[in-house]
């Protein structure tokens, strides 16, 4: 019996092997399949919008304000500034610089010590 242990071993893990080889290739089939009919399907949807999609994708919207730009909408304002100007010189939306400027004010407010 010792000398046909060795032997069953290789041939239960040989047969492990195998098994799992053939159900990753039947796993592999299932997703060539898959991956064939989303083709189909993407395609169709490109020639009934009559553009890829890829192309009407919206672009990724700017980011508001940075820490240099936070500095220098603080710059302007300091110096006089209207927040329209400042939105446009920035390139940032006006709504962002007057709620800076608000939380600046606010900030600024609460520094202030309190008077008993």
């Amino acid at each position: 019996m010792d000398q046909v242990l060795p032997y069953l071993i290789l041939a239960a893990s040989l047969a492990a092997n195998l098994f799992l080889f053939f159900s990753l290739k039947r796993e592999i089939q299932v997703l060539r399949v898959k991956h064939g009919e989303l083709s189909v399907r993407l395609q169709a949807a490109e020639e009934k919008e009559g553009e890829p999609l890829a192309e009407g994708i919206p672009a990724p919207r700017r980011a508001g304000f940075n820490l240099n730009t936070r500095v220098q909408a603080m710059r302007l304002w300091r110096q006089g500034e209207p927040p329209e100007r400042i939105a446009t010189l920035l390139g940032v939306p006006c709504k962002e610089v007057e709620l800076l400027i608000r939380v600046r004010r606010m900030a600024a407010g609460s520094a202030t010590p309190v008077q008993p």
